[in-house]
């Protein structure tokens, strides 16, 4: 799907991405001096189960890795979870060469109910 759409998945749970932006990770960022693609990633829980947000698998474009920098605000999926009708949104920041356009990011949520994986949403397009 395109990058400004939302997944929605067969029970109610909604997955989107915005607020794309680049920069080079900081100094202390794990990993350091990186050029990178940082975004918002917002779930809405329409189901009847909590979500483990811990256990959002997000892959960055081809592998990349993800960037951890705490000065930025990028410390990965909230560890917490997230009850049916609300919503929570945070932000994530991929390894992403200063000149690709061309970019894909997985997401697939989970939930504590037992039901395992959801499929995964892939969202494509191109950014600045």
């Amino acid at each position: 799907m395109a990058l400004d759409k939302t997944a929605t998945w067969n029970n109610g749970v909604k997955a989107h991405l915005g607020g794309f932006s680049r920069g080079t990770s900081g100094e202390y960022a794990s990993p350091s001096g990186k050029a990178y693609l940082a975004f918002s990633v917002t779930v809405q829980n329409g189901s009847k189960s909590a979500i483990d947000l811990s256990m959002v698998s997000l892959a960055c474009p081809e592998g990349a890795d993800q960037i951890f920098d705490t000065d930025a605000g990028f410390g990965g999926a909230p560890d917490t979870h997230l009850l049916p009708g609300k919503s929570q949104t945070w932000k994530v920041a991929c390894a992403f060469p200063k000149t690709a356009r061309s970019v894909q990011i997985e997401i697939a949520p989970t939930d504590t109910s037992g039901s395992g994986w959801y499929r995964t949403a892939i969202f494509t397009g191109q950014v600045r």
